[in-house]
């Protein structure tokens, strides 16, 4: 299934992370543009995870959704590593979910 891509699934999760930290932290300076440049990752992980039409839904969206937010509480650093614990977190999240689906 998707055990072959699990690695750069948590790679791309880190790096939209590490992106909604920069949206975010715009918006918090009065810069709005979350609605502008949204990456669409989480497309592109379903398609890596093949998850699919029917089982994707709103809730893994929100649960997706819920720790590109969390982002803003970790340390921002050049590379996004202090985001990797929480990509790996997420991860695990959707993957556990799909497999409850």
């Amino acid at each position: 299934m998707h055990q072959n891509n699990e690695q750069l699934i948590i790679d791309l999760i880190q790096q939209d992370l590490k992106h909604c930290q920069l949206v975010y932290g715009l918006a918090q300076l009065g810069l709005e543009g979350s609605n502008t440049h949204h990456l669409e990752i989480l497309d592109i992980i379903y398609q890596l995870m093949h998850i699919p039409s029917d089982k994707k839904n709103d809730y893994l969206a929100e649960t997706y959704a819920a720790f590109m937010s969390m982002a803003t509480e970790y340390k921002i650093t050049p590379l996004g590593e202090s985001l990797r614990p929480l990509a790996k977190e997420c991860y695990n999240r959707l993957k556990y979910l799909i497999e409850l689906v």
